[in-house]
């Protein structure tokens, strides 16, 4: 109730200045004769039995020329302790002592038949001014009157009316008013809202949804309005990217003002050009030291907006006048701080007397596009800006900002709609967006690929910076660790960059362009894979991180727009360089593109020179708001966009891997890459198992696998992870079984049910002969969740190693009846009789259903290859292997046997050459399926 008592009466706020009448003392008084006082005695007996907290809860304005009278009956029924014990807070008034006065009419606890009235008691209650916002630089000199009432009891009814006054000189005579409305979940005996105004003042109201109609009459010359309207919760909950004006409110207000032309006229006479700046003083000499700097506007414009916000502390001050009438600059400039409309007020007068056309502009940083469904009034804004003019152009100018310089003045505001001041008046005007004049990222990397495409690619990074990243770097400098300030580093970093590493970085800030600069070095895993025998690596865009709202699924909400951030501005460059050997190398898709997307305006250039590739794109905020007719076109044009991704596709002609890498070890740049996993190794926590594992992975590469196998058992003394344990089982595979048996073991403890390693282990063990084991590997499995496909699929493999193909070939059978169009089981089928050699017609017809049915897939066309290669028909099992490579280049197994393949057409060189890839891509290549091929001498 507390919560909703502060938002109802405080939301029925005033904004107005001085009266000759104000006070900093309350009154205690009659009521006026406007008042319709609420006669409890009948709200109780029209609610018997009521168990409502809110008994009464009346709000009268009466509304006069430049005055505004507001009348609060508040009665609440103490129904617990907790209610008891927030009086102090729902019966405090406060009222703006330079404005207007506080007169308590009634304060009473009400007790059956017995009425106590407290105003009889001395001192009943405590004037306090408590400042609210000063951690925010706000003072506002708002009075608060507090009462501890004693000797409370439950049931008890404490009843409080009272009268605050406020007039504002700054509003010419105008006056204005809004308030809320209770919701209707809230259980009050007696609720009112009423307005009234003398007849001949023209006076206009509007609510925030057009179910809120107010009760209008005419009576003894004065006009009557009352709102008798219950906030009600949405049907439907708003999405938080709907713009503001969607949002669920229940607002009524009443002003005097006849238009926004109005107020712009009220506001401009409060900005004169007799602005008090004392000729040869402080200030004039300020100006005067820009003047003999540069005749050039724009230039004079950028340093007078920076000495307003580098040498003006923000302090708002809503005392005095300070609603609405700004200090005086010489008062601003001698006190060294002022608010929104004090620096407004200096910044005009400096560009007025350096001859720019400048004036003041009524903003809001809160409601932004809900500003143009307000009524004209002062109440739609809550800042104030300056709009000045040079050579035709707009700028918007907050004195309040920090750090903008010349080529940011060209940005727009992020308030949407503004009210420029001018003695004429003006119309609300909506402002256009513009491209901000830079970026807040410039991000240049320049990958090195000259190493080859199977090895990570050195990369550099330099990162202009001039948002929150470049913030929290900088704050990070001064409040951490230097331990802490690198990782923070590394890990902005590595969001600017491909999957990879980084191993030196630094950043510095200059306060001057309130600019950072974060560089780095690092190597980075690019993704080059394979499609129609080429291999190709597609171009990261920031097209990828677009996105568009789907057709909303509530009827109710089809038609809502999406609110676009703003204001947004990056820059992406990205340098490819190729080795030599691919200057052959071209490109594929969009690369020329300019267009508006998603709501921003994004442009890309991507071009090749000589063995260098280099992709430009950027993008900008292009409008306020996505309107909903526009997402499925959107979504339309985005998606083109990205399936038009830019790829680099290397020649056919491409080097092979391991001749690739051979050039490599025997070249300089493998001490570099050995020294940058070094150096990233020694710079991890000690927690870190992730740099081990990066160099671990290079040490493969390279085919050093003593190394690797150091690395990763050093990384599982860190972190026992499954998946680690498997690659060590791989890594110790052909040299010894057992630590390879251990290791896989050591994975499916962590994993039960963890396919690969399951079954690497069992093949491990039926090669070794030890089928019972392979049994009971393969049913604790089982029993730990594996699959009944991923069973069935191990079981028969273990049936036919140890000689029991017939009991294999009925459980498959079975399952390929129940599913004959599983592509799964009859892979699985015609491998089994592949492993055998028996039966081959049968086989090689299940393997081309098989593929028909399924989509590409490398293993299939292996499978289908090991049956021509069984069959004896090598060239077709080549051709099979073919494709199974164009799918995937990454299987070592696969190259294995198409050199046994080329090896039995006497092709001896391309034997060589694939037995040599199976190698580097898996030192075991052919442990496993070796075993099946007709050369005893080449299993390993």
């Amino acid at each position: 109730m507390k919560q909703f008592y502060l938002a109802l009466v405080g939301a029925f706020y005033l904004m107005s200045a001085s009266s000759a009448t104000a006070s900093a003392d309350l009154r205690f008084d009659q009521p006026g004769s406007w008042v319709e006082s609420a006669d409890i005695n009948r709200v109780l007996d029209d609610n018997p039995g009521s168990e409502a907290i809110l008994v009464i809860l009346d709000i009268q304005r009466q509304l006069e020329h430049g005055k505004v009278s507001s009348y609060h009956d508040v009665a609440v029924r103490i129904d617990s302790t907790k209610t008891m014990a927030n009086m102090l807070s729902l019966l405090s008034p406060s009222w703006h002592p330079d404005q207007g006065d506080l007169t308590v009419h009634r304060y009473q606890i009400i007790r059956g038949d017995d009425v106590i009235d407290l105003t009889k008691v001395d001192n009943i209650f405590d004037v306090i001014r408590r400042e609210k916002n000063l951690e925010r630089q706000q003072i506002n000199g708002m009075l608060t009157a507090i009462s501890q009432v004693e000797d409370l009891q439950l049931d008890d009814i404490v009843r409080m009316s009272y009268t605050v006054t406020s007039a504002n000189d700054a509003l010419a005579g105008r006056v204005q008013a809004a308030g809320g409305f209770a919701s209707e979940d809230v259980k009050v005996d007696f609720v009112r809202q009423r307005i009234r105004w003398p007849v001949e003042m023209d006076v206009k109201w509007r609510g925030s949804k057009a179910e809120i109609v107010p009760v209008i009459t005419n009576e003894a010359g004065w006009t009557n309005l009352e709102v008798d309207y219950r906030s009600k919760a949405p049907d439907v909950e708003i999405p938080k990217d709907a713009p503001m004006r969607f949002k669920d409110r229940s607002l009524f207000e009443v002003a005097s003002f006849a238009s926004w032309k109005d107020v712009s006229r009220v506001n401009a006479a409060l900005y004169p050009r007799k602005d008090g700046i004392v000729k040869g003083g402080a200030l004039d000499q300020e100006i005067q030291a820009i003047a003999a700097q540069t005749r050039d506007k724009k230039q004079r414009t950028a340093l007078a907006l920076r000495l307003v916000q580098d040498k003006i502390r923000y302090l708002y001050n809503g005392m005095g006048f300070g609603n609405y009438t700004p200090q005086q600059p010489e008062e601003t400039w001698k006190l060294r701080y002022g608010d929104c409309k004090a620096k407004t007020y200096l910044l005009l007068a400096i560009l007025r007397r350096l001859d720019i056309k400048a004036v003041p502009m009524l903003v809001s940083a809160s409601q932004r596009d809900i500003v143009k469904e307000r009524l004209p009034s002062f109440q739609a804004f809550d800042h104030i800006i300056v709009k000045a003019e040079i050579d035709g152009t707009d700028y918007w100018l907050d004195g309040t900002g920090s750090g903008t310089r010349i080529d940011d003045m060209v940005n727009s505001p992020t308030h949407r709609y503004g009210l420029p001041s001018v003695r004429n008046g003006a119309e609300l005007e909506e402002i256009p967006i513009r491209r901000p004049g830079r970026p807040f990222q410039t991000v240049i990397v320049t990958y090195d690929v000259t190493a080859g495409t199977d090895l990570p690619a050195a990369f550099e990074l330099q990162a202009t910076l001039r948002d929150s990243d470049a913030t929290a770097l900088k704050n990070a400098m001064a409040q951490f660790s230097e331990e802490k300030v690198k990782e923070l580093r590394e890990e902005t970093a590595l969001g600017y960059v491909l999957d990879g590493l980084v191993y030196e970085t630094s950043f510095t800030f200059d306060e001057e362009e309130e600019t950072g600069y974060l560089t780095a070095k690092g190597l980075s895993y690019l993704d080059w894979d394979i499609k129609t025998g080429r291999h190709r690596h597609e171009l990261w865009s920031v097209s990828d991180n677009f996105k568009v709202q789907k057709t909303r699924d509530e009827e109710e909400l089809r038609g809502l727009p999406v609110n676009m951030s703003y204001p947004i501005y990056f820059q992406y460059r990205t340098n490819y360089i190729l080795p030599e050997r691919y200057n052959g190398a071209s490109l594929e898709g969009l690369a020329e593109s300019s267009s508006e997307i998603a709501g921003f305006q994004f442009s890309r250039s991507a071009y090749k020179d000589g063995n260098q590739i280099v992709s430009e794109e950027e993008y900008h905020t292009g409008r306020w708001e996505l309107p909903a007719e526009a997402f499925e076109t959107e979504r339309r044009k985005l998606a083109r966009l990205n399936r038009d991704g830019v790829k680099i596709i290397l020649p056919e002609d491409r080097v092979l891997p391991w001749r690739e890498v051979e050039d490599f070890k025997r070249s300089g740049q493998v001490e570099g890459h050995r020294a940058a996993f070094d150096q990233h190794v020694a710079n991890a926590k000690e927690d870190d198992d992730d740099a081990l594992i990066n160099r671990a992975y290079f040490h493969q590469i390279l085919g050093e696998y003593d190394n690797a196998i150091a690395d990763v058992e050093s990384a599982l003394a860190i972190n026992s992870d499954a998946e680690n344990y498997k690659w060590l089982g791989d890594l110790k595979l052909g040299s010894d079984p057992a630590a390879a048996i251990a290791a896989y073991s050591s994975a499916i403890e962590i994993k039960p049910a963890y396919f690969d390693a399951l079954l690497d282990l069992i093949r491990l063990h039926v090669r070794l002969g030890d089928y019972d084991e392979a049994h009971a590997v393969l049913e604790r499995a089982k029993d730990a969740g594996l699959t009944e496909t991923s069973f069935d699929s191990i079981h028969i493999e273990i049936l036919q190693a140890e000689g029991k193909f017939d009991e294999a070939m009925a459980i498959i059978n079975d399952l390929v009846d129940e599913e004959p169009d599983n592509a799964g089981y009859l892979a699985d089928r015609c491998l089994l009789r592949a492993m055998e050699k028996t039966a081959l017609d049968l086989a090689l017809a299940d393997c081309t259903n098989m593929i028909e049915l399924a989509e590409r897939s490398s293993y299939y066309h292996f499978i289908r290859a090991l049956v021509y290669y069984q069959r004896g028909e090598y060239q077709l099992a080549i051709d099979d292997l073919d494709k199974s490579i164009k799918v995937s280049d990454r299987r070592g197994y696969v190259y294995h046997l198409r050199s046994r393949a080329h090896r039995k057409l006497g092709q001896i060189e391309a034997a060589e050459n694939d037995e040599k890839t199976a190698r580097f891509r898996y030192k075991y290549a052919g442990w496993y399926w070796g075993h099946f091929s007709e050369d005893a001498a080449a299993k390993q």
